[in-house]
């Protein structure tokens, strides 16, 4: 998988530097990078923020179970791969939860995009 990684990482970093670039171009104030692996790519030097979305390791078990049709022990070994939730909460300025019903969950995503506009208004004003 790290083969894999370090062929594929450099091209998805510079399709989103373009991305990135072209968002400013058009005078975007905000782009949205949907990255599950911004963090372990390292790719943090791109954004201004990072916003995580988390939930328990036995919640994500199963509902990778669930969703993918894996055993158990398959499961937890696709999540023990990843970075834990605590590195994750330790390089992000926001993080969202989704045990709760979708609606609760957009309701914390509304509030942090509120949040963000007023901390990007200043920049937006000038």
């Amino acid at each position: 998988m790290n083969q894999l990684n370090n062929i594929m990482w450099p091209v998805m970093a510079q399709m989103a530097k373009e991305k990135i670039e072209e968002a400013a171009k058009q005078g975007k104030a905000v782009c949205v990078l949907d990255a599950a692996m911004l963090l372990e790519a390292g790719w943090t030097k791109m954004v201004h923020e990072v916003w995580t979305i988390i939930i328990p390791e036995n919640e994500a078990i199963r509902r990778i179970i669930e969703r993918d049709g894996l055993s158990s022990e398959a499961a937890k070994l696709r999540i023990e791969s990843q970075m834990p939730n605590s590195q994750r909460v330790k390089h992000s300025h926001v993080v969202l939860c989704t045990m709760w019903e979708p609606e609760i969950t957009h309701e914390m995503v509304d509030k942090a995009w509120a949040l963000l506009q007023k901390r990007i208004k200043p920049e937006i004003d000038t």
